[in-house]
């Protein structure tokens, strides 16, 4: 069977060629930031999913508010980490401090 083949039937990459890049190195940083914050605050491990969503949607528009501001000193590309480390750790004390996670 030949490679090209192989992915033919696949929509993996019509998947990821949807976003913009900055999309998605966003949400996979808004997920290492929610793993970090379940493994240093969160006892219970039921509330890892929770922790997760929430990191990766606030460094989505973590992320999104980077691409509007001046080029950051740390950055990945258009990804400012500044502002998506930002977003996700508010959002995750937030909804910590109200016991939603």
């Amino acid at each position: 069977m030949r490679a090209d083949r192989a992915c033919e039937g696949s929509h993996l990459p019509i998947a990821l060629s949807l976003p913009p890049p900055w999309f998605v190195v966003a949400a996979f940083l808004g997920v290492m930031h929610g793993v970090l914050f379940h493994l240093v605050l969160v006892t219970h491990v039921r509330q890892l999913p929770t922790s997760l969503v929430l990191g990766m949607a606030a460094s989505a528009v973590g992320g999104f508010a980077g691409t509007m501001i001046p080029p950051a000193v740390l950055e990945i590309g258009e990804t400012n980490l500044i502002s998506t480390g930002i977003a996700a750790w508010l959002v995750l004390v937030i909804a910590r401090l109200f016991r939603f996670c």
